[in-house]
């Protein structure tokens, strides 16, 4: 039985009322009909919530769930830094389909996005690595209503996505096309579905709006820890990446010494984040991560650093974030962080070039945008480790190991799904995590992409 029934006697104050108290709740503890037995991704979560607990039946209608007051509800998953301090969306929020054929003639104050500017009741739960789901905490719920500052740019958005439907380019449309509103594909087939399209022969990708992760990202933080918000300037009469361009051409050049000296950088030579330390405090971030300030989490750029080692063989392939054997379990590639790294995030490339031993200048940078060609070796590199979970496949070769000795594995090595890889990061040898699925426990692993790729694309 569920904890509440829903009703047209209901009022929305009721609705809210009811939302709030699930926050600091476990999804387990609201699980009454098994839901997340076999743990469970975003629409399971959604649906447990939906029946368990307001009482609603969870079906396929298209309409509102809060159907007598045009209300749908929406679970989004957060995940917390490594500080503890600042939040980040795991992924984007999809708002509705996009219709091809229809949407190209409807103006923005009528469309789908707009209309959800006050329909939504987002429910924010706490997604842990390596956890079981059910352990996951509700942190917090609301009635969504896009900022007025964010208006502009979300139609904008809009915009240029109805632009290329008329245009008949939707077959061209691309997520890092928009900056807040995406496009993102969607569909039965995993974003392969091909549609028709309205003003050209050739089928388009499916695909629905969403709010992008940098985004979401943006407007939960102000939500839970508006205080830990950081932020760069930009001038008013230069774009984001104007900003970015302007700010770092002016180092070009330049020794590292003499940028810390410049910057008043406090960072200590031997620290491993060094030289993106020193990137941050180019844009006077004050110590903090630039890639964390609101404008480069809003707009969905980084900055990773490359070094150009006098020993070349001493070069490094490129670290992404720990793989999070929880997410691969359960979720699809394209609601991954894997897909917003990928197919959401624009690069800034920064090249340190060791011209002396020790000694490292600041010599370049590029603007890079993953191609599709590497999202789609991702995603098959996802899935293949999301089919060995499954099935029980993963096998690890511990027997008479210690914690802190090399421990082997059966998941894919380097050159099997080239660029890509999958190994351990710096100290991270002696970190042991447990898979979800089946319990075992394995080392922890970090994805990374080859630093050959990476020179290819610096080439360009």
């Amino acid at each position: 039985m569920s904890v509440y029934l829903y009703s047209e006697d209901w009022s929305i104050s009721d609705i809210l009322e009811a939302s709030e108290k699930l926050e600091g709740k476990s999804l387990g503890e609201l699980d009454q009909s098994d839901w997340l037995q076999n743990g469970g991704n975003k629409g399971r979560i959604g649906n447990m919530i939906q029946s368990d607990y307001f009482g609603i039946p969870a079906n396929s209608d298209r309409g509102a769930d809060f159907n007598y007051h045009g209300i749908e509800l929406k679970v989004t998953p957060v995940k917390k830094a490594k500080n503890g301090k600042l939040y980040s969306s795991k992924e984007r929020l999809v708002l509705g389909m996009i219709n091809y054929m229809n949407d190209y003639e409807i103006d923005f104050k009528d469309s789908l996005p707009n209309k959800k500017t006050k329909s939504m009741l987002l429910i924010f739960y706490l997604h842990e690595e390596n956890t079981q789901v059910r352990e996951f905490k509700i942190l917090k719920s609301v009635l969504f209503n896009l900022p007025e500052e964010d208006k502009g740019i979300v139609k904008a958005d809009y915009e240029q996505i109805t632009s290329m439907i008329k245009s008949g380019r939707a077959h061209e449309i691309t997520e890092k096309d928009q900056k807040y509103l995406g496009a993102c594909t969607k569909g039965q087939g995993k974003g392969k579905d091909l549609v028709k399209q309205p003003f050209s022969d050739e089928d388009a990708k499916s695909r629905a709006y969403s709010y992008k992760v940098g985004y979401m990202s943006s407007y939960f933080r102000k939500l839970m820890t508006p205080e830990e918000i950081t932020h760069i300037l930009v001038p008013q009469k230069k774009s984001f990446e104007e900003t970015i361009t302007s700010t770092l051409d002016k180092y070009i050049g330049k020794e590292d010494v003499e940028i810390t000296k410049e910057t008043s950088c406090k960072t200590s030579r031997k620290s491993k984040s060094y030289h993106f330390d020193v990137m941050s405090s180019m844009f006077q971030t004050n110590g903090k991560n630039v890639n964390q300030t609101e404008e480069f989490t809003k707009e969905g750029y980084a900055i990773k650093t490359v070094r150009n080692r006098f020993e070349k063989r001493k070069n490094q392939d490129m670290s992404f974030p720990n793989l999070d054997f929880t997410e691969l379990s359960y979720d699809d590639f394209e609601e991954s962080s894997w897909y917003s790294m990928l197919a959401e995030t624009k690069y800034v490339l920064a090249i340190w070039d060791e011209f002396e031993e020790g000694r490292y200048r600041f010599i370049n940078y590029k603007i890079w945008k993953p191609n599709q060609e590497l999202i789609n070796q991702a995603e098959k590199l996802f899935n293949h480790i999301q089919e060995m979970l499954q099935n029980d496949k993963v096998e690890v070769y511990n027997e008479g190991k210690t914690r802190h000795q090399t421990w082997r594995d059966n998941l894919p090595k380097k050159g099997e799904f080239s660029p890509f890889q999958v190994r351990p990061k710096g100290n991270g040898e002696s970190v042991i995590v447990s898979m979800p699925m089946n319990k075992k426990e394995i080392k922890k692993k970090a994805l990374f992409i080859d630093k050959e790729y990476i020179q290819t694309v610096l080439n360009k």
